[in-house]
């Protein structure tokens, strides 16, 4: 069972649908959860600045960040979690990378996703892993290949 919340505070036409996030998300779930239940905010680049220091001790805004909740997922294989993503900085990047925002939102959820399931991208084994893992849930959903 997949349920989240999404708190916008306003709803702009480049960002994805209810509906677009609730299949990326199921597409990103590498394991079989019980229950999945997660918060998903819109934020501007004040609020994640302010996020991003708070829990990770960065001073500048950033794409998503993930809050995972790992006890409950290890404990119960309930994934909860929340999943902060930054308008402003997405499509930012997008505009930079010549992307469609609506793919670099689609990345940036499946990244928040994995984070929320324990993968990291701390070592480069690591992020080979992970990187190959998003690379290949874009394209069962659709997008190219984030990182080329």
């Amino acid at each position: 069972m997949l349920k989240f919340n999404l708190i916008r505070d306003k709803v702009l036409a480049h960002q994805p649908a209810r509906s677009q996030i609730d299949k990326w998300l199921r597409k990103s779930l590498q394991k079989k959860y019980a229950t999945v239940i997660l918060s998903i905010s819109f934020v501007s680049e004040e609020q994640s600045q302010e996020l991003n220091y708070e829990y990770r001790g960065i001073n500048k805004p950033t794409n998503v960040i993930s809050l995972e909740y790992a006890s409950t997922r290890d404990e119960f294989g309930l994934l909860s979690g929340e999943l902060i993503l930054c308008d402003e900085v997405i499509v930012r990047e997008a505009l930079e990378q010549s992307k469609p925002i609506l793919a670099h939102y689609a990345h940036m959820l499946v990244h928040g996703a994995l984070h929320l399931q324990g993968y990291d991208h701390v070592d480069e084994n690591d992020a080979e892993m992970m990187e190959s893992i998003e690379i290949n849930l874009l394209q069962k959903i659709g997008f190219e290949n984030p990182y080329l």
